[in-house]
């Protein structure tokens, strides 16, 4: 894939149960989305009878100043892909496309992991200063929630200022036992994200525009 590809993705963890959004309908050689946006792929990994990774992703094996990413850390099984962090360590675990894409409609169908120190994310990252990130934070007490937990909506600041452009909306119900769909739409010049098919926020500021995974 190149750096000028537009890709449609969806990510479906385990079994169907979360509301969501409305599929991409393909016309005259295009995926459609919300009859208004147009990708010229399509790729869809479901994880409910799989025991490995499918072709297209791949487990992260590098380090992140004190953190490493380890595929031994990436479990596929009994439904699902699992995405396992070590008690005790700096240890965790991260899948990524193989490809270089730029601009998608991205759903991810999860349930969240509950541990307190645990950062649970969904994003495209090209570089510090292109990067678009879905996070929940999971110890309420730290710096980023204050006494609240919320689902932590992001554009890394474009010009290395890290003045990022953040929204923090209230997480769905459940959201460590239940799955929901948690949706990024990477558009030029605009960022939409939304929660089991619901547009919880859209931004124009500190949009990526270079191809990344």
């Amino acid at each position: 894939m190149h750096s000028l590809l537009i890709v449609l993705a969806y990510l479906v963890l385990g079994l169907v149960a979360a509301q969501r959004s409305a599929p991409g309908v393909y016309t005259k050689g295009n995926w459609i989305v919300d009859n208004k946006y147009s990708f010229q792929k399509n790729s869809y990994f479901d994880f409910s009878k799989a025991t490995s990774l499918p072709a297209g992703l791949k487990a992260s094996n590098y380090p992140v100043d004190t953190y490493t990413f380890s595929p031994a850390n990436v479990i596929v099984g009994k439904g699902y892909l699992q995405l396992w962090v070590k008690k005790g360590s700096f240890s965790s675990a991260e899948v990524t496309t193989t490809s270089k894409i730029k601009y998608a409609s991205v759903r991810t169908v999860a349930i969240l992991s509950e541990p307190a120190g645990v950062c649970n994310g969904m994003f495209f990252y090209q570089s510090d200063t292109q990067e678009t990130d879905i996070e929940f934070l999971l110890n309420g007490q730290s710096n980023s929630n204050t006494g609240t937990r919320y689902l932590w909506l992001s554009n890394q600041a474009v010009d290395g200022s890290g003045l990022k452009t953040t929204n923090p909306v209230a997480l769905p119900a459940n959201p460590t036992a239940t799955e929901h769909e948690y949706r990024l739409d990477w558009l030029p010049g605009l960022t939409n994200f939304y929660v089991d098919g619901k547009l919880v926020w859209s931004s124009t500021k500190n949009i990526p525009s270079v191809a990344g995974t």
